[in-house]
């Protein structure tokens, strides 16, 4: 059984049709699509507005331990957490 989709909604907030999203699949698989793809972002969606650089520092493994298992308990990634962590502690130097 085939599961039928009513409207698919586009990034640009364009509202497809099955029918349509049909008619542009068959010409796409077909290679007489027109169309033009634009705005195609490679990779992961940037997660702030600025470019993200690595920074790469040593803790003791027990400290990474801690870390792991308060993020994992918030939901959040090692990464989410530390970002977290250091924006906290600058907003409380810079006061």
């Amino acid at each position: 059984m085939r599961n039928e989709i009513d409207t698919v909604v586009t990034s640009a907030g364009t509202e497809l049709d099955s029918e349509t999203l049909g008619r542009l699949a068959k010409a796409w698989e077909s290679d007489t699509w027109e169309g033009q793809l634009t705005d195609i972002t490679v990779g992961r969606p940037r997660i702030m507005g600025e470019e993200l650089v690595s920074v790469t520092f040593r803790l003791p493994k027990s400290r990474l331990k801690i870390i792991k298992a308060i993020a994992l308990r918030k939901g959040e990634t090692r990464s989410e957490y530390l970002r977290e962590a250091v924006d906290k502690a600058l907003v409380s130097d810079s006061i």
